[in-house]
């Protein structure tokens, strides 16, 4: 191979026809018989016809062009396992940790400290860059933070009294009640006949869950109820605030964590879970405190995940990923241990997440413009939000 590029340097860079690339591997290939073959090859190398700088600069663009293709792949399959290898797991973890630590209050505490102090390492080690908080953003965040924990809360008090199966049934309804939301307040039409199906079909597994669940709960389903209106709320509160704020990930992240450790604090005093620390049903032991502190790692890294899933691959494709992250997680809660629900109960789940795979969010009513005042509730006339008549052109529905 010495002598070859010595006489070949242009095979280093792939810029060659390809009956010069065919030689550079049949001389790679006889460079293990012996220097004479090598010059052979070399010196047949050199009879071919040579290329032309157009030809050069073509080449270089396809390979370089090649490459930057497969680095791109290759990233995008490394977010996608990253995703999944958090997401599928961190409901499970948090299940186990409120089962044995049942204080959620007090595991939110932990989980938002810790992930503030975690992105505060990272910010004065110049790893990432944080905005600080002021209160202009702290006024203008708390709609969303309030939103934002009301989830958080809501989805771990449901986990606490009911198993892994039903908060994965509640929170796969949620694209039921953000196509109605966002059809009237953010400016999207109706889903179409193949969402709509799969519409259907989450509900009515939704439906056959609870008839067959065995755990069921007052408090649990209370939970429910507020697990989705809290979904909702945060779902059309996020766009709004994104948009009056310009932060990067980082800074949202950080002051959405940091505002939420008062309210995660007041509510843990509220429900005194500060006296039940150590009464004799919390296991706190080696491995629940283990599990704890992964938690709160993987919350962090759940979030990077999934800003960074959200940028690569588009909102349909997200949805799929999320909804072969249940599919795991039910997997994973099956194995591990036997606190889970019935196999009809199974049966609804499954059939959910199948119909989970194939809703799409639909498209803006008018392209590039979301939210409009003037056309929120399109199904009704527009004199009944003060307008003197319908906008021309559009029906005395408004446009729909």
């Amino acid at each position: 191979p010495r002598v070859f590029f010595a006489t070949c340097p242009d095979a280093l860079t792939g810029a060659v026809p390809w009956n010069r690339r065919f030689l550079t591997r049949a001389c790679f290939v006889v460079d293990t018989r012996g220097p004479w073959y090598v010059c052979v090859a070399a010196l047949i190398a050199h009879m071919a016809p040579a290329m032309t700088s157009k030809e050069t600069d073509a080449a270089n663009v396809d390979s370089n062009g090649a490459a930057t293709e497969l680095w791109r792949n290759t990233r995008v399959l490394g977010i996608i396992l990253v995703y999944c290898a958090i997401g599928s797991q961190l409901s499970v973890v948090n299940k186990v940790v409120v089962t044995f630590i049942p204080l959620p209050n007090a595991i939110l505490l932990a989980q938002f400290t810790a992930t503030t102090v975690m992105l505060l390492a990272a910010h004065y080690t110049k790893s990432i860059e944080v905005e600080p908080l002021t209160w202009q953003i702290a006024r203008i965040f708390s709609p969303l933070v309030l939103t934002f924990f009301a989830l958080l809360y809501a989805g771990m008090e449901v986990m606490k009294y009911a198993p892994l199966e039903t908060f994965i049934t509640v929170k796969s309804m949620t694209p039921v009640l953000f196509s109605t939301c966002e059809y009237l307040f953010l400016g999207r039409a109706l889903p179409n006949l193949k969402s709509t199906a799969a519409l259907v079909g989450i509900v009515a597994g939704a439906a056959t869950y609870v008839k067959v669940d065995a755990y069921a709960s007052y408090h649990a389903y209370m939970f429910c109820l507020l697990f989705l209106v809290a979904a909702v709320s945060e779902g059309l509160v996020a766009k709004t605030t994104i948009e009056k704020v310009k932060l990067n990930n980082w800074s949202r992240s950080y002051n959405i964590n940091v505002l939420s450790i008062p309210l995660a604090a007041a509510q843990m005093l509220v429900s005194k879970e500060h006296l039940h620390f150590w009464r004799s049903d919390n296991e706190w032991s080696t491995k629940t405190i283990t599990l704890l502190v992964a938690s709160c790692i993987m919350g962090l890294g759940m979030s990077v995940a999934t800003m960074w899933i959200r940028e690569a691959i588009s909102a349909t494709s997200v949805s799929v990923v999320a909804t072969c992250n249940k599919f795991i997680s039910e997997l994973v809660n099956w194995v591990i241990w036997n606190k889970h629900t019935t196999s009809d109960g199974l049966g609804a789940v499954l059939v959910i997440m199948v119909c989970g795979v194939f809703y799409e969010q639909a498209p803006l009513r008018v392209r590039g413009q979301g939210y409009v005042r003037a056309e929120i509730c399109p199904c009704l006339p527009r004199t009944w939000f003060g307008a003197s008549k319908a906008k021309e052109g559009a029906g005395p529905y408004g446009a729909v």
